[in-house]
């Protein structure tokens, strides 16, 4: 069950607790009993069932409406939810828990009106810090739904300074690795085949730009651009530019977004050849994503994106993606605030051209899962990790090498950081990662690190 917020008021008058015993000796003990041990069990629509059998008889009595509408609220049965925390409220105005569940089940319900009403006659009963901030933070994200009903602008940037152990992801011993992958001896590493390591300065700037239409439908456009230069690895300096367009739909608990994009990335590398191949490359996009929200702390979303990707001097990469994606994050409502996401995707990238043998292609099959975990040290600040593993597969035979028929590719990687939240609208963001590929082609293998701080600015 989730954590409650404890409000300290006046005792009521000895004539008021006699009539609120008699009045809860109408219950069932046991009935109350075993729900409240299911929504400490995080099993609420168990104690929904068992309380809503009940309904008729125990309607009107506080302790009962009072679970029956945390046991409706966390079953994503809003509506039920509401009519349960109003009779609580009908027999104590001052029920603080019920209060605060019911401006809630009314944020769900996309009444902003009713909770905005409700959370600022909490706010005004003095309630505990924690709650303050609870309180803040909902009627914060009204004024942010309301301002969705017009237009919005909203941009922001970053400049980030770091250290990269492996710029290009090559082997340490790339003669070996060579000998292995395609049987020849004696082969030094040149180019982009050096393993190279560098410190870095990255900055970016991007905004957004939001125009409510009609039915909870609304259209938006936005745009990015990135760039990194690294000391003495010039040649690997990038930058990168985006734009996307799209649409948005919102109902209660519900969000769908459709989105269609470009980016176009640029590094000049140190690939031989005549004329010189780069690692330069664009990407066209469309995805859909949707969301459902089952209450305030758990959402689900599942998205399908696809994505052509073509690289403008090297078309042997080039290739066509889809690519469906499904993950869930649950909020606890605890000490720390913590907030845990997990997601996995599954892509079918089918290539373009055709190796020199006019058989053979470098397509492939990906899968991966992924995790982020954040915890609130303070107010304004927080630690976070994130951990991912994907598989690749090769569709073609000899595809990446001419020793090994089927390449399979095994990337994992950590993420371990800390976000500190300096201005209203300002936070420092410093991180420790790390990725490591395991291929059976060896030229494939590598481990990078990179150790970065980033300081970002929003602005509306």
């Amino acid at each position: 069950m989730r954590a409650r917020f404890n409000f300290a008021f006046i005792s009521a008058p000895p004539l008021l607790c006699a009539l609120l015993a008699s009045v809860s000796a109408f219950a069932n003990p046991a009935l109350l009993r075993d729900a409240t041990q299911l929504l400490a069990a995080s099993n609420p629509k168990q104690a929904y069932m068992i309380l809503i059998a009940q309904e008729p008889q125990l309607a009107g009595n506080v302790e009962f409406d009072y679970l029956l509408g945390v046991a409706a609220l966390d079953s994503g049965k809003i509506d039920e939810a509401i009519v349960a925390f109003e009779r609580v409220l009908q027999k104590d105005a001052k029920h603080a828990g019920a209060r605060m569940d019911l401006a809630r089940a009314y944020f769900n319900h996309g009444s902003m009106d009713l909770a905005q009403a409700n959370f600022l006659e909490l706010k005004a009963s003095n309630p505990p810090a924690e709650a303050r901030i609870a309180i803040d933070k909902y009627l914060a994200a009204i004024r942010e739904r309301r301002a969705q009903t017009g237009s919005t602008f909203s941009a922001w940037g970053e400049t980030a300074l770091g250290y990269d152990s492996n710029i290009t992801g090559v082997p340490s011993d790339f003669t070996s690795a060579v000998t292995s992958a395609f049987n020849l001896t004696g082969v030094n590493p040149t180019g982009n085949s050096i393993k190279r390591k560098a410190p870095y300065l990255g900055a970016a700037v991007g905004a957004d730009y939001t125009h409510a239409l009609k039915a909870g439908w609304a259209a938006f456009v936005g745009g990015e651009a990135r760039g990194r230069a690294y000391r003495h690895e010039g040649d690997f300096n990038s930058i990168s530019g985006e734009a996307r367009a799209g649409a948005l739909w919102s109902n209660g608990p519900q969000q769908l977004r459709l989105t269609g994009g470009y980016n176009r990335y640029n590094q000049e590398g140190l690939a031989p050849g005549d004329p010189k191949p780069t690692n330069d490359r664009s990407t066209a996009l469309f995805a859909a994503d949707y969301r459902y929200a089952m209450n305030e702390r758990q959402q689900w979303n599942v998205g399908l994106a696809g994505t052509r990707v073509k690289f403008l001097t090297n078309n042997i990469e080039d290739f066509n993606a889809a690519t469906l994606t499904v993950g869930f994050v649950q909020a606890f409502e605890r000490k720390g605030s913590p907030v845990w996401q997990l997601s996995s995707f599954y892509s079918r990238d089918e290539a373009i051209n055709k190796l020199a043998d006019g058989v053979s292609d470098k397509s492939k099959r990906v899968a991966g899962v992924r995790s982020y975990f954040q915890y609130s040290l303070a107010e304004n600040l927080a630690w976070f990790n994130g951990l991912g593993f994907s598989v690749r597969r090769d569709q073609s035979a000899f595809a990446r090498a001419t020793e090994v028929e089927i390449g399979r590719d095994h990337l994992a990687d950590a993420t371990l950081g800390v976000t500190w939240r300096f201005q209203p609208k300002c936070s420092m963001r410093a991180q420790w990662f790390a990725s490591r590929n395991d291929s059976n082609i060896a030229i494939y293998d590598f481990t990078r690190h990179e150790v970065s701080s980033t300081i970002r600015c929003d602005f509306q």
